[in-house]
């Protein structure tokens, strides 16, 4: 393995049945340990390096030359729609023109106001990006998402998890890892229901403080009251049929860079790695979402 210099940072071995990590040298990497949380700093007789931990748990990719395979997770994987054009792949892409001109995450806060900044992700998300009748802001705290939307009355009735992100626009990885990784975390918590709920609204009912800014924005930001909310919620959740559905809303995406590095594959030219990486993380959040009995989504710019 190298760095963007050319400097040999690391090596791999190929077993019978994994790939191992047999080496990994990064500067800042020295020093830095994986300890158990419950025992003090440092005294952990069990304790392991960063790079030992990552290969322990399998936690690395490796693209090959071949760009229909990909060993993630501790697996090989061959899919053939990444050099067949990327269909599959482009019906989870949704466009939005307004992220183009989004220019932050969340924007600035400060004592009173009643909005997101314009101009932020998270204002287009409640301005109208998100579609259902109720939406809740669930940001911050126990959350399970930025922003949950629900429809009660739709057939069938749907359940969004929305997760706002803003970034350059680039067909990075690196820009989807967070994303990505707390949306599959919290799958399991789509069908709201349980005696959690309960804490939910009561936290839903405090308007959104952010930092030291103790803002007007409520957290119930469509659908009337509580009580009217919970009865939406507590509608859809029971439904006999419900979509449940995954949104991951980003800036830093454009549906056209993604098609055209498709055309790349397809006509024998070459692609940068990390659009590689990409697709290999996106579709690993794909197949999560239906392996509940969701749909998983990014919504980009255009």
């Amino acid at each position: 393995m190298v760095d963007d210099a050319s400097a040999e940072i690391g090596a791999i071995k190929i077993n019978k049945t994994r790939i191992a990590m047999k080496t990994l040298e990064i500067p800042s990497l020295a020093g830095v340990f994986v300890e158990d949380a419950r025992l003090v700093v440092g005294t952990d007789p069990n304790r392991k390096t960063l790079s030992k931990y990552i290969d322990v748990e399998d936690m690395f990719s490796i693209l090959f030359s071949d760009l229909a395979l990909a060993y993630i997770d501790g697996s090989l994987f061959r899919d053939e729609a990444l050099v067949g054009g990327g269909a599959s792949f482009l019906r989870h892409l949704m466009t939005e023109p307004l992220l183009a001109a989004t220019t932050s995450e969340k924007g600035t806060f400060v004592a009173g106001q009643a909005e997101f900044t314009t101009g932020s992700v998270f204002r287009a998300v409640a301005d109208g990006l998100a579609g259902e009748d109720v939406l809740i802001c669930d940001d911050l705290g126990d959350e399970w998402a930025d922003f949950i939307g629900v429809s009660a009355n739709a057939n069938p009735a749907m359940i969004t998890f929305y997760h706002a992100k803003h970034g350059n626009r680039s067909l990075s990885a690196s820009a989807f890892h967070d994303a990505v990784g707390q949306a599959i975390k919290n799958l399991g918590r789509l069908s709201l229901v349980g005696d959690v709920m309960a804490n939910k609204f009561q936290g839903w009912d405090a308007t959104y403080n952010h930092g030291h800014a103790a803002t007007a924005i409520t957290r119930y930001m469509r659908g009337g009251t509580r009580a009217q909310i919970e009865e939406q919620v507590g509608l859809a959740a029971t439904a006999p049929a419900v979509l449940k559905r995954v949104v991951i809303v980003t800036s830093s995406l454009s549906r056209a860079d993604v098609e055209e590095a498709f055309g790349r594959i397809a006509a024998g030219l070459p692609v940068r790695p990390n659009f590689v990486q990409l697709y290999w993380i996106l579709m690993g959040f794909f197949s999560a979402c239906i392996e509940i009995g969701a749909v998983g989504y990014v919504m980009c710019q255009p």
